[in-house]
């Protein structure tokens, strides 16, 4: 059995490849640039060039696999490129497809949700056997935050401080994933998966302050503050409005539900916001040393 896994170089994706390389299951990474992944080819992973951006090298790359894992960076074309996606692998005879979607699919306003809904849908019409994967936030997103963290002894955010929000760890999904794509049982499935605690910002703030070793402070700042801010560093417009809904929606309640889905799968516990942490910054100290000039 040959297993197909896109966005093989992220944060997902790389670890999809190491939960399934754990489980000696025959590899095919797409990568648009095989220098980059260098490491996963030494590793014995088959690598094939492909982009989403170009279909046409999509159903070359899919061909002979048995089974795939589809994720891609947020884009404004999300919608019709994973669609493509979807296609070519119906084309090139894939009999499963393992998406990563998102909480709550469907269910909320914000342009994320309403998008993975489509993709979904596409998935369920197209043949092809499918498993929807819906993570809460991911655990790695604050990884955006830490810089002013270190350098201000802040962490700035547009959402209240006491809003809970049941985060998982980026790996846990891709343990969930490698299960689903090398096991039966999981065919035609929609996995909401959490934390196994809804914790607020302020929380996470003092996690990162009890790692770092120094005080932080959570400041809430006004959402236009935060999109101006961004937009300074280069960050696109349309992502930082579309993550603005989605910001509203998890203020409202909307990200604090806590499901039992990932124990019940992996059989433990998923990895603790206060566990991640302590990892986080024990494996970028010295990034951090370098930003204080340490």
């Amino acid at each position: 059995m040959t297993i197909l896994v896109s966005g093989a170089t992220g944060n997902i994706g790389g670890e999809v490849i190491r939960h399934l390389l754990e489980r000696n299951a025959a590899i095919r990474a797409l990568v648009r640039d095989r220098a980059k992944a260098a490491t996963l080819e030494a590793q014995g992973v088959e690598l094939v060039q492909g982009d989403f951006n170009q279909p046409e090298t999509l159903e070359a790359a899919l061909r002979g696999t048995d089974a795939a894992f589809l994720v891609m960076s947020n884009d404004p074309q999300q919608v019709q490129l994973e669609c493509s996606f979807i296609d070519a692998a119906k084309r090139a005879g894939v009999g499963h497809i393992v998406r990563l979607s998102v909480l709550r699919s469907g269910e909320l306003p914000s342009t994320f949700q309403q998008w993975h809904r489509q993709i979904e849908e596409h998935l369920e019409a197209s043949g092809i056997t499918w498993t929807h994967l819906r993570p809460n936030m991911l655990m790695q997103n604050m990884r955006w935050f830490t810089e002013t963290m270190v350098r201000q002894g802040v962490f700035y955010h547009s959402i209240a401080g006491d809003t809970k929000i049941s985060h998982i760890d980026a790996r846990d999904v891709a343990a969930v994933a490698a299960l689903c794509l090398t096991e039966s049982g999981h065919e035609h499935q929609t996995y909401d998966l959490t934390g196994s605690e809804a914790v607020t910002f302020k929380q996470v703030t003092q996690y990162f302050a009890s790692a770092l070793n120094r005080p932080l402070q959570f400041v809430q700042v006004a959402p236009a503050d935060m999109k101006a801010a961004r937009l300074a560093n280069g960050e696109p417009e349309w992502y930082l409005d579309a993550e603005a809904q989605l910001f509203e929606c998890w203020q409202a309640g909307a990200g604090s539900m806590v499901t039992t889905t990932f124990s019940e799968l992996v059989h433990r516990s998923p990895n603790l916001f206060e566990v991640y942490a302590k990892e986080y910054v024990q494996t970028h100290l010295q990034n951090f040393k370098n930003l204080v000039g340490a």
